[in-house]
């Protein structure tokens, strides 16, 4: 399989997707929360995607597996798309800052609060640390 290379412990395949993750869980204001019993995600700056995860953000999300998680877009019309949109451009990099984020769950709606920061990625892109 070319781009791809097969893990013997785990049996999953490494492509530049897994590489991606492993090196947000590699800055240091993300590795910390790999282990974390908190939820924990890096969205795209413009909302749309999730980038990383820990495992409890999966069940959070309600996800059965990271690669689901990857795969799930969220519509950038939407209030939380919109919010962390916005969140990208205005949060400090240097510490988090407590959010009121609104995440939609089918018919129901829950505002939670959470530690949000800002991540300066390659180039000029930006993601939101929640």
């Amino acid at each position: 399989m070319a781009g791809h290379v097969y893990h013997e412990m785990t049996g999953a395949s490494m492509n530049g997707r897994t590489n991606a993750w492993l090196d947000l869980a590699a800055l240091p204001p993300v590795g910390p929360y790999l282990f974390d019993p908190r939820p924990a995600m890096v969205f795209r700056g413009d909302g749309s995607a999730i980038l990383w995860a820990n495992a409890a953000a999966l069940a959070f999300l309600g996800e059965p597996d990271i690669g689901a998680l990857l795969d799930r877009r969220f519509a950038r019309t939407g209030p939380l798309a919109i919010h962390l949109a916005r969140l990208a451009k205005a949060l400090p990099t240097d510490h988090d800052r407590v959010e009121l984020l609104r995440f939609s769950f089918g018919v129901t709606q829950s505002v939670l609060a959470a530690a949000c920061r800002s991540l300066a990625l390659g180039g000029s892109g930006r993601a939101v640390l929640v």
